[in-house]
Order: structure tokens, then C-alpha cells, then sequence
């Protein structure tokens, strides 16, 4: 695992107000689609967070300032790892897995950040969940699909049949076969195991 970062002064880190309470981003474009990330201290307290990072405080990630957890077992590795990092007893990365309060599994990459003047750390948050709602996102946009046609898409890709979806959209279980069929046609695909790998490799050309 190798991260580079361009390292700000700890003058020009001390003005951030922590961002940790803010609702979740529903702009369009980079902010929307950028991996939760925390700048914080060694006593867990926040520095900087991207929108993303904010919106992960209803999922039991973040609080007043401080990044708290209700993952208590990666709590407790986190603060042991910052602890020995700061005496130098640690490696200067490491990466901790987080159940976020829904149960959805995360994985989180810790960097030491030397150089800033005092000891600071970047976490980044890996959502595979997250990134497959995107993609779905994504499709939905470039494939012009209607936003029942999405909500079908995203209970595809996760592995459900037509019955269930049927019955998660409250619709007819006939409707959610024609939905499926009008995805098949947009996305020039022709099977559910085709759909699921389309939206999985994904990527929008460039206008």
C-alpha cells in the first residue's frame, strides 16, 4: 500500500474547522464520488473532513470534532496504532477493517503524515458498497434510465431476482420483468449475470 500526499503547514491546518457534522453531499461531480477522508490528530481529534467523511457520521463514523466510532474493535486498534506511531514503534501506514453501524464491512487505510510539524494522520475509507452505488448511478445517467428503472438496477447488482426487487419496489412482479427487459435493451445486454458485469466495468467516455 503506497499513498503520497502533498503535506500542508500545521499553521495552515490549525484554522480548518472539523466538518464532521455535516450532512451528506448531494452535489454532482468529484465532491459527490470522492473516498471518505479524515485528517486527524493523535487524540482523535478532526482537523479536516471531505463531504463524504461528513456523511459517514450517521453510519457510526465521526462526532463533535472528534472521530468516534461505533465499531468499538477498530477503535481500540486505531488508538493503539496512533499511540505506538507516535513513539515511532509502528509502521507509518496501516489498514484496519470497519463495520459501519448498518453492518456494511469498510476498510480503512491510516497514513502518518510527517513533516507537518506535529503528528498528524490521513484516513481513507474503502466502500464497496458506496463504489457500487455509484456505478449504478452512473449507468442510470449515461443509459438515460428512469429512476424506477435505477432502483431496479441497484437491487439487480446486488444480487436480487426479479421477485424480490418486485416486491422491495412495491410493483407487480410482471412490471419488474418488463423494467428488467427495458435495462437489457438500454444497456445492450441480454442476461442478468451480463447486466450486473456491465455496470460493474462501467466507465462513462469522456464528452
Amino acid at each position: 500500500m503506497s499513498m503520497i500526499f502533498s503535506i500542508p503547514s500545521a499553521a495552515a491546518l490549525q484554522p480548518i474547522q472539523p466538518r464532521i457534522n455535516q450532512g451528506p453531499d448531494h452535489s454532482q461531480g468529484g465532491a459527490r464520488s470522492a473516498k471518505p477522508l479524515f485528517i486527524i490528530d493523535a487524540d482523535l481529534r478532526v482537523h479536516f473532513s471531505n463531504p463524504s467523511a461528513a456523511a459517514l457520521a450517521r453510519e457510526g463514523l465521526g462526532g463533535d470534532g472528534r472521530l468516534v466510532c461505533s465499531d468499538k474493535l477498530f477503535a481500540a486498534r486505531l488508538q493503539t496504532w496512533l499511540k505506538r506511531r507516535c513513539t515511532g514503534a509502528a509502521a507509518e501506514e496501516i489498514r484496519l477493517p470497519l463495520a459501519l453501524r448498518c453492518g456494511r464491512q469498510t476498510i480503512v487505510d491510516a497514513v502518518h503524515l510527517a513533516g507537518a510539524g506535529m503528528d498528524l494522520f490521513v484516513l481513507t475509507v474503502d466502500d464497496p458498497q458506496r463504489m457500487i452505488d455509484r456505478k449504478v448511478d452512473e449507468v442510470a445517467e449515461a443509459c438515460g434510465l428512469t429512476p424506477t428503472e435505477a432502483r431496479m438496477l441497484g437491487l439487480i447488482v446486488k444480487g436480487l431476482d426479479t421477485v424480490v426487487a418486485a416486491r422491495k419496489l412495491g410493483i407487480a412482479r410482471t412490471t419488474a420483468r418488463t423494467h428488467l427487459q427495458r435495462l437489457f435493451a438500454k444497456t445492450g445486454t441480454a442476461r442478468q449475470s451480463e447486466l450486473v458485469r456491465f455496470v460493474a466495468t462501467f466507465i462513462e467516455e469522456a464528452a
